[in-house]
């Protein structure tokens, strides 16, 4: 456990980095909702609520509900590790700035539907886990090059230990957040 906390402390730039690029584009997202509203909820209905729609169409129970998420969100966290590491974290840094960015819209068009509570509600819960999932993968995308860079001779074998590590604990809680995001978050949508 403390081999854990170091390597995280070890990366507590890129998991800032990576946390901010999400904060900011979440906060885009507002903004650009607000601003631009009418043109954002066009975008919503035809492309987002789709998607979505799509995404949950031959789901009937709680646990169907969590493979659909689970096999949604491990597919973006590969995309976040793969693609991520093969292009040194730039891809990272763009589905976690997209991901933000829809967090942010979505957010915003239901709060003023609903209200902030309940949209916290619904968010809250298991964003937390899955947000914290999508930076920690985005730390591990980016860990190979900032072993190459920041020293003369890289240290291989430490950077694949730390790769491991971020990828386990991110894995881990996007199998969590997919538990709590249908089987709790549901609770809060009636």
């Amino acid at each position: 456990m403390r081999y854990i906390i170091s390597i995280f402390k070890s990366e507590k730039k890129l998991l800032f980095t990576a946390f901010s690029i999400f904060i900011v584009s979440w906060a885009l997202g507002i903004v650009l909702s607000l601003v631009f509203e009418d043109q954002i909820i066009k975008l919503f209905n035809t492309l987002i609520k789709k998607f979505f729609q799509n995404l949950l169409k031959n789901v009937s129970t709680s646990s169907d509900l969590f493979f659909v998420i689970l096999k949604n969100n491990l597919r973006v966290y590969l995309v976040i590790l793969t693609l991520g590491t093969i292009s040194f974290g730039l891809v990272s840094a763009f589905v976690l700035f997209t991901n933000g960015l829809i967090v942010g819209i979505v957010s915003t068009i239901y709060a003023k539907q609903t209200s902030i509570l309940k949209t916290l509600l619904l968010i809250l819960p298991h964003g937390i886990f899955e947000i914290s999932a999508f930076v920690i993968g985005s730390v591990a995308s980016a860990i190979f090059l900032k072993e190459s860079i920041s020293k003369k001779q890289p240290n291989l074998k430490e950077a694949s230990k730390k790769f491991i590590t971020f990828s386990t604990a991110g894995a881990l809680l996007v199998v969590f957040a997919a538990f709590i995001e249908a089987f709790i978050t549901p609770i809060f949508a009636k």
